[in-house]
């Protein structure tokens, strides 16, 4: 089975130019829900972490099985999540049962702005956890980013479409630039939207969307990241 994280659709449709159309939902189930649960999109690297209990090896990947990881990301990553740490945290679970730590390497030298978050060095943002194919709850997730001295993404609140829209549009401060190195003026890149209690499509992924201060503030010149 593959842990390679699942691709989390726009919420809107685009026009020919590849604007937002906002009386457009992507997917007809994203107007069903009321309100949605938000978290801060970061700019950075996809990064997976696997981990079973009681094996001596804990491994890296990025986004594909093929994905270069920075060896200075890398290197930050195995400081991080040694196995011994990992066996106290996840104590209580079956042995060799798999566990998916899911978050964002970030930081000086990934991606044009990381540095931004942070200009010196680099660090990981946990934003979904997967124990024997079995999603977390966000409460989960960041119950388990404390217990391994981590941060998660930054939780934003729970929000209706409409309040997301006007947020996004707002061009809001990062929290984590903020958090990590007092940078005050960078912008937020977007949001992840998903449902409590978490629901499934038909195809079986979860219903989540994501929307980027980018989809408004290059649509203006014809620009779409």
């Amino acid at each position: 089975m593959s842990t390679e994280y699942p691709k989390i659709e726009t919420v809107f449709d685009r026009d020919e130019s590849f604007n937002v159309i906002e009386n457009k939902l992507r997917l007809p189930e994203f107007n069903i829900i009321k309100t949605w649960q938000v978290t801060e999109k970061v700019d950075g690297t996809n990064i997976r972490i696997l981990y079973e209990k009681d094996c001596p090896n804990v491994e890296f990947y990025g986004r594909t099985d093929n994905a270069q990881i920075p060896s200075f990301l890398l290197k930050y990553l195995q400081q991080t999540f040694v196995a011994s740490k990992l066996n106290d945290v996840f104590a209580n679970l079956n042995q060799f049962q798999l566990v998916v730590l899911y978050g964002e390497g970030y930081g000086a030298k990934i991606q044009k702005g990381g540095g931004n978050y942070r200009p010196k060095d680099v660090s990981f943002r946990l934003f979904d956890v997967k124990i024997g194919g079995l999603w977390l709850t966000l409460e989960s997730v960041q119950d388990i980013a404390t217990k391994l001295g981590i941060k998660t993404v930054p939780y934003l609140g729970e929000y209706t479409l409409d309040n997301i829209v006007t947020l996004v549009k707002s061009e809001p401060i990062s929290i984590v630039a903020k958090e990590d190195s007092d940078n005050l003026n960078h912008i937020m890149e977007g949001v992840i939207a998903r449902t409590n209690p978490l629901l499934l499509r038909r195809n079986g992924s979860r219903l989540m969307w994501k929307l980027k201060v980018s989809d408004y503030k290059h649509a203006k010149s014809g620009i779409i990241k």
